[in-house]
């Protein structure tokens, strides 16, 4: 189960301020790998499990889909496993792991107001996107 820790807020804060210029990559800091990475940094353990992993765009989108088979349904899949619970996405926080939509299904950080989330040269705060479902972990 995932506890945040008793500075998590300011761990995140920390994290992201230390990664904000670090451009998109597939498999190192893609929106999974970005938000697992956030997760940790409040926590100290990895969400995504281990035997995922991916390089490339098709590697991650075969990833997903053999674990849960859509982005949604993943993330559903690992919060469940690790007693992340889901929340009403009208009492998003900051902390809370969203699933949103645009082109397709994305993953990010709620920083109590937008979406965080890699964009090619930096984090980027997303505001105004279709959240799909919201998951926070417990401080225990």
């Amino acid at each position: 189960m995932l506890i945040k820790k008793t500075d998590w807020n300011i761990l995140l804060d920390e994290f992201i301020a230390k990664n904000r210029f670090k451009g998109f990559a597939w498999g190192s800091w893609d929106c999974c790998k970005f938000s697992n990475a956030c997760i940790k940094s409040m926590t100290g353990k990895d969400l995504i499990p281990k035997q995922l992993k991916w390089k490339t765009e098709a590697e991650a989108m075969r990833s997903i889909k053999e674990y849960g088979k859509t982005l949604s349904k993943s993330i559903a899949k690992a919060c469940k496993e690790k007693g992340v619970m889901q929340v009403d996405k009208a009492f998003m926080q900051k902390g809370d792991l969203v699933v949103y939509k645009e082109e397709s299904e994305l993953v990010g950080i709620s920083d109590g107001f937008k979406v965080l989330t890699p964009s090619d040269d930096m984090v980027v705060a997303k505001q105004n996107v279709e959240i799909i479902s919201v998951w926070r972990v417990s401080n225990g």
